[in-house]
């Protein structure tokens, strides 16, 4: 039996790594990580996103593009930090029109014979929690995020989930402003249980 293909999705900081990571080591599934720091762009991104939001956003498509590709050779159970579709989710709200036109013409062409995840975990935080967690990241060109570009990327997360539940039941959203699933024990076996009854399986299974 085909063992499932899991995707953690949210804004920026609301702990897509951390919990791939611990869903990786209870379910003992290939962790797939997409690549932040390694993008030669992100830097001036944050200072000038108008000037170099088509750069920015073209890296991360081919960038995941090729890592979903590497994917689709796994056999073994996958939990992605990133679903390739918050491509179009960071494009909108950095492109000129024109621009975002010609990016999702590109996007559909990329993407039209790719695996995609059986299921997708929406994570979410309220906002100052967010900007708690990206200052304990120490990533010197986050410093620059403003309030109102989280704030546009909640919605359009929120937007994308509700869009997916009037046909889809294997997504779930959690709210993890009270929750601390790296610290504490029981909030991770809150999200657990709840993983576990959205995928119809158990842990080490």
């Amino acid at each position: 039996m085909k063992k499932p293909f899991i995707a953690i999705e949210g804004p920026i900081g609301v702990g897509k790594s951390s919990l791939t990571h611990m869903l990786s080591q209870s379910y003992h599934y290939y962790e797939a990580k997409e690549i932040v720091d390694e993008n030669p762009f992100l830097s001036d991104f944050y200072d000038d996103i108008s000037k170099w939001s088509f750069q920015t956003e073209m890296f991360f498509l081919c960038n995941r593009y090729k890592a979903y590709q590497d994917l689709a050779q796994i056999n073994d159970g996958i939990v992605s930090d990133y679903h390739i579709y918050k491509n179009k989710i960071f494009a909108q709200n950095t492109l000129s029109p024109k621009e975002f036109n010609k990016f999702s013409r590109i996007y559909d062409i990329l993407t039209e014979d790719l695996i995609s995840p059986d299921f997708i975990i929406f994570l979410d935080a309220d906002l100052e929690i967010l900007k708690e967690r990206i200052a304990k990241r120490e990533r010197s060109f986050e410093n620059q995020i403003e309030d109102d570009y989280l704030l546009k990327l909640k919605k359009d997360y929120a937007d994308y989930y509700d869009s997916l539940s009037q046909t889809h039941n294997n997504i779930l959203w959690i709210d993890t402003t009270h929750i601390d699933f790296i610290k504490n024990p029981d909030d991770y076996d809150y999200i657990l249980a709840r993983i576990n009854e959205l995928i119809g399986g158990t842990i080490n299974e």
